[in-house]
């Protein structure tokens, strides 16, 4: 996998969608992952108790939706390139729960160009994931440093 030059990229340029299933064993080993065992993500019967954010279900982790926004740029770019970008910054916002049981769909394109001269010039990323009903549930900006 090889990142575009800087001047390879325009903005407008759309990355291929991520799908990801947030079934409850995804769910779970995120939870493992991360340490965060909070029952609203892992205890059916809590949530279904608890009622958090008015579902009676478990939803998955805010930073598993930022996780599936940036594997839109970091699954075509990498993280770390071979020919030197690199992952900037990650943004995010969350506009709603996923519920347990979901397909997040996230879709990104280059917003934006930004001059800094030799080694230094990045794109500005948005990347959108919404559910299966089209609802969106999370938005994030994310910077990539790209090669000259």
């Amino acid at each position: 996998m090889q990142a575009p030059t800087f001047s390879q990229i325009e903005p407008g340029f759309e990355f291929p969608p991520v799908e990801q299933s947030y079934v409850q064993e995804a769910i779970d080993r995120y939870a493992l992952g991360s340490l965060d065992m909070n029952p609203v993500h892992t205890n059916a019967d809590w949530a279904a108790r608890a009622q958090v954010f008015g579902m009676p279900v478990t939803v998955g982790h805010g930073m598993m939706t930022m996780s599936t926004m940036a594997s839109v740029v970091t699954r075509a770019w990498g993280v770390v390139n071979s020919n030197g970008g690199s992952i900037r910054f990650v943004e995010s916002k969350f506009t709603k729960p996923v519920k347990v049981g979901e397909l997040i769909t996230a879709t990104g394109k280059v917003k934006s160009k930004h001059f800094h001269g030799s080694g230094k010039n990045w794109v500005g990323i948005v990347v959108e994931a919404r559910d299966s009903s089209g609802d969106l549930v999370g938005i994030s900006d994310v910077g990539y440093n790209l090669p000259d």
